[in-house]
């Protein structure tokens, strides 16, 4: 039986703590509240971790194809990953979101159609 793996990156939002009134209102500390408004999505499956719209979207397409296909999946959360495991996934170029089956890689956002394809010619 053919699973699925799903790459996706998290972030952990920064913790900052500031001194004094002046540091907590300046330019800098008011960036820290704009700077991750594009990764408002929260996953459960990661604690206190956000995904990114595009991760977010692969992960629900991934689980809903195997749900109806009755297949499984595994997640593998970049972001959590040691620097060792970090450092070969670069070396092989493995970019997020991604999806593998086997040998086979399908990079972005998938479709119906291009897991289809995936399954077939794993």
């Amino acid at each position: 039986m053919a699973k699925l793996k799903v790459y996706v990156h998290s972030l952990e939002p920064p913790t900052l703590g500031f001194v004094d009134k002046e540091g907590a209102q300046h330019a800098c500390a008011q960036a820290q509240t704009i700077a991750f408004q594009g990764l408002q999505r929260l996953s459960g499956l990661f604690g206190n971790c956000y995904l990114t719209d595009q991760d977010r979207e692969t992960l629900l397409m991934v689980e809903d194809f195997c749900r109806n296909n009755g297949l499984q999946f595994e997640v593998v959360d970049m972001g959590q990953m040691s620097f060792s495991k970090k450092l070969k996934s670069r070396m092989i170029s493995m970019k997020t979101p991604a999806v593998c089956c086997q040998e086979q890689t399908f990079y972005g956002v998938p479709k119906q159609a291009d897991l289809e394809r995936l399954l077939k010619s794993a």
